[in-house]
């Protein structure tokens, strides 16, 4: 029988131009109305199916009204269109349904989707009564968004019944609101403003099944042991369960199933070398018990892997048993066959002994689904403990660090397909559980037939066997198209990061913490890029090294398969797609130089302008310093100067003529001994002078005893804030003083945050005391407080709060002293609850000595003993040199 195509996917546009000017046709190669011209190209007519009112079912009609509650068409210029994406309606009313991989948010996930639910929002597209919009995200995905048409509101007003309606309300309506779909914490929700509960689309239910190790003989050395066998256990899957919570229904079954899963991995020869150096291949005793323990970084679960062949250099073939823990009433023996290639492809292999109830024939479709994804899970965590780290880290890279559910290809060669039908007939619903979107189907004898996905292929017929030869070339292809489609994804998110990296040195002003900030997108795109750099040369030699998949068929059939799949465009595209791949890495290799001498220029600017400050603030402080030394001598000088002319006012007040220097009594204590006598008055008044500047010097001093003793704090915070709170905060506390600059180009006010931005930038802390006295509260302590407060008063975020705070915390623990850094040393007595500080850098015990005894107001021959805490006794030059900053002292003073 002659091959023959299905249907074209509906959604599919073609477009034919007729021109009535026959020179115009023949130009262009068109023949229409069954014209016939030898080498013409013949384009087959676009066809529109005619829909009856009477097609419509319940289910189009529910889905019509479901998507009416989300969305609406415009029927004004300036009214806004709304349109309800794809993902939230792939699992609603009484469809069968399936686990299927979706890419929600860089992350691959398995979502139960109905097929049948797909099929009929496809219908209700090409008949008109729903559009359909084609959406790209931020992650380069394409979405599909819906919109319900004036057609379909009419047909959904005349023909749906209220209790449908009200049926359908009760699945997207709660509390009088709609719910709405939101991805979280790799989880689907459903809420409004009251209710919010966890859906169950991405619980995969599991089956029991018993499987049993394959490798076809093409990937095998001729002499190897034979594969296991695990037939005599199939019965054990029908005494057990599944976790299906819904009543199936069977369309198609298959019999005498064989399943090869196939993805791409980079490799090489060396990977491959150290591979089965692992395995140890040569060894007597080859093989791991527990390939999958902690070792090899799978924390929980076993895995038993055995050599069957090998060569040390090209591949690997092993069997691997998994042990993973499994809900109860599911027994799932998994024993793969597993080959791994140097030019990157990697082969699982089993073959299906029992699903269920069923023992190799009639395996349902909806079970196989389940237990693909199993085998698609167990075999990335037994590859992935295989892989080397290097290649772990290029997987996670272009996958996002989910390399853990990467999709993969399936290919399913089965005996007998039931019903036997023909090709076009055979796609349905269900076969994209297996294979994704279905493309073709072709027959190729009157038994057997192909039928190909987006993510497999399904050979059927009592001589598929014959052709695993070229199943091996479709599925060593299609893996590195799979893997060719995520990293050219990757890329362009890649290109993404970049485009956000210009804007933040565009804005760079904006946030103080910009620069590190870029430097540090830089460095981690920088080095994604060269993995990807990586990549793309294991790709293109693997193409061009791997002579199996630019072999050509040896039989008729297997050469008819071979041209009706198009491998041969398949590998041109692939050689092609990586060129071009290659390609957009070099620029994007030239936009982060480019973008790291913008960065190297912003850093630099910073850099001066900080130096320019430094330098300004310099010189005002040497001249203010210079400043205050004269002002001090001044003031000095004046302070004894005020203090005679205090000392002469008193003397006057007391003994002047207006007074008492007239009485009798006065006349004899006063004039006669001291006035009348020669120097007498003059040295008396020098003595009162004397008496006077003693008592201003020691209020002078006791004055700056007070103040030198404050301890100040700064603390670099850059860290966002609530403009709003922090204004609450700071009306619940006494304001001493506030100063800014009110221009245009700074909006910085003193305690320093940016009310334009939202940052705080620097705070200063200071703590009054007396120099003379213990201190009673650390800086670092005040800092906690400080910053506790502007949690709780939600100026800075918990998160920012409690980064400052742990900072202080583990600074203080360390205790660590940085070179030209003033640090103290902490003095006390015994039973004295308080430290005193001390300068740190005493060279001798002389001088150790003089500084405690200043600060405890005593003389140096007082101290009679110093210790360090708990009982190192200091008593000579070697031992002072050995106190380390911020160390703790006890002293005995004579009392």
């Amino acid at each position: 029988m002659g091959a023959r195509t299905s249907e074209v996917e509906r959604g599919a546009i073609a477009t034919v131009r007729v021109d009535d000017d026959e020179g115009e046709r023949a130009r262009r190669g068109v023949v229409v109305r069954g014209e016939r011209e030898e080498g013409a190209v013949q384009l087959a007519p676009r066809t529109k199916r005619e829909f009856h009112d009477d097609y419509w079912t319940n289910q189009h009609l529910k889905l019509l009204y479901l998507v009416s509650k989300y969305s609406n068409c415009a029927q004004t210029a300036r009214e806004k269109e709304r349109w309800v994406r794809k993902l939230p309606l792939l699992k609603v009313f009484e469809y069968d349904y399936a686990p299927e991989s979706t890419v929600v948010k860089n992350s691959r996930v398995y979502l139960n989707v109905s097929q049948e639910g797909v099929d009929d929002l496809d219908d209700l597209i090409e008949g008109a009564l729903l559009r359909g919009l084609r959406l790209s995200s931020t992650e380069h995905q394409s979405v599909l968004a819906f919109q319900i048409t004036a057609a379909g509101l009419a047909l959904v007003a005349k023909r749906m019944h209220v209790e449908d309606r009200l049926l359908v309300d009760e699945l997207c309506i709660a509390d009088g609101k709609l719910l709405q779909v939101s991805w979280e914490d790799e989880k689907f929700y459903l809420r409004n403003e009251t209710i919010s509960f966890e859906s169950s689309i991405t619980d995969v239910e599991d089956v029991s099944y018993v499987v049993s190790p394959y490798l076809p003989l093409a990937l095998r050395r001729v002499g190897g042991p034979v594969t296991s066998s695990n037939s005599h256990r199939a019965a054990e899957s029908a005494a057990k369960d599944s976790t299906i919570r819904d009543d199936l229904d069977e369309v198609i079954t298959i019999s005498n199933v064989t399943v090869l899963v196939g993805e791409f991995v980079p490799f090489g020869v060396n990977q491959i070398v150290k591979l089965n150096m692992k395995l140890g291949s040569n060894d007597r005793c080859q093989g791991d018990a527990q390939s999958t323990n902690t070792e090899c970084e799978i924390p929980t679960g076993l895995t038993n892997v055995s050599i069957l062949d090998h060569d040390m250099t090209t591949f690997a073939n092993i069997e691997a048993q998994v042990y993973y823990p499994e809900d109860d009433g599911i027994i799932q023996v998994e024993h793969f066959g597993i080959h791994l290639r140097k030019d990157g492809t990697v082969v699982h292999g089993l073959l299906i002994e029992s699903v269920m109830d069923r023992i190799l024939d009639n395996i349902s479709l909806d079970n196989l689904a389940r237990l693909l994804v199993d085998v698609h899970m167990d075999s990335s965590k037994i590859l992935d403990s295989l892989l080397s780290d290097h290649q772990r880290d290029l997987l996670r890279t272009v996958f996002l660090n989910h390399s853990e559910r990467r999709d993969k290809i399936n290919v399913i060669i089965a005996e007998r397909i039931a019903p036997q039908q023909a090709a076009d007939i055979c796609v349905r619903n269900e076969l994209r559980q297996i294979l994704g979107d279905t493309r073709e189907a072709h027959d190729l004898t009157d038994r057997d037939v192909v039928i190909t996905g987006s993510h497999g292929i399904l050979l059927s017929g009592p001589n598929a066997k014959a052709q695993e030869p070229v199943m091996l070339m479709y599925l060593s292809i299609t893996s590195r198209d799979v893997f060719v489609h995520n990293v050219f994804n990757r890329i362009f998110m890649t290109d993404d990061i970049l485009k956000s990296v210009r804007l933040m040195i565009r804005h760079h002003e904006e946030d103080p913490n910009s620069v590190a900030k870029i430097r540090r997108t830089l460095g981690e795109t920088s080095k994604d890029v060269i993995l990807l750099e990586e990549i793309l040369v294991y790709l293109k030699e693997s193409i061009e090294q791997d002579a199996s998949i630019h072999a050509t068929p040896q039989t008729e059939t297997g050469r008819r398969l071979y041209s009706l799949l198009g491998l041969d465009v398949m590998i041109a595209d692939l050689e092609v797609r990586v060129l071009d791949m290659q390609k957009i890495v070099m620029a994007a290799r030239k936009e982060i130089d480019a973008l790291q001498i913008m960065a190297d220029t912003i850093a630099e600017s910073h850099a001066l302008r900080v130096h320019e400050d430094i330098r300004g603030n310099s010189s005002e402080m040497l001249m203010q310093m210079k400043s205050n030394t004269k002002q001090g001598t001044s003031l000095y000088v004046m302070l004894f100067v005020f203090s005679g002319i205090l000392a002469f006012e008193l003397l006057d007040r007391l003994t002047g003529e207006w007074s008492v220097v007239h009485t009798e009594w006065a006349r004899s204590y006063i004039v006669d001994p001291f006035m009348n006598k020669p120097l007498v008055w003059f040295i008396l008044s020098l003595v009162v002078w004397a008496g006077v500047a003693c008592v201003m010097y020691y209020l002078t001093r006791e004055i700056d005893d007070k103040s030198a003793g404050a301890i100040s704090y700064r603390i670099k915070v850059n860290k966002p804030l609530n403009v709003d709170a922090l204004d609450k905060y700071l009306a619940f506390k006494s304001i001493i003083g506030e100063d800014g600059v009110a221009d245009e180009d700074t909006t910085l006010q003193r305690l320093v945050y940016d009310i334009k931005h939202g940052f705080l930038l620097d705070v200063h802390l200071t703590i009054s005391r007396r120099a003379s006295a213990p201190a009673k509260l650390r800086p670092e302590t005040l800092k906690i407080r400080f910053f506790t407060e502007l949690q709780e008063a939600a100026v800075l975020t918990p998160e920012d709060a409690a980064t400052v705070i742990d900072n202080t915390v583990t600074d203080t623990v360390e205790q660590h002293a940085t070179e030209g850094v003033a640090v103290c040393l902490k003095v006390k007595v015994p039973n004295e609850r308080y430290y005193r500080e001390i300068p740190f850098g005493c060279q001798t015990y002389l001088e150790l000595r003089e500084q405690i005894a200043i600060k405890f107001k005593v003389k140096p021959v007082q101290v009679l003993q110093i210790f360090k805490v708990p009982d190192t006794l200091i008593a000579d030059d070697e031992d002072a040199v050995r106190i380390q900053p911020n160390a703790v002292l006890e002293i005995l003073l004579k009392s």
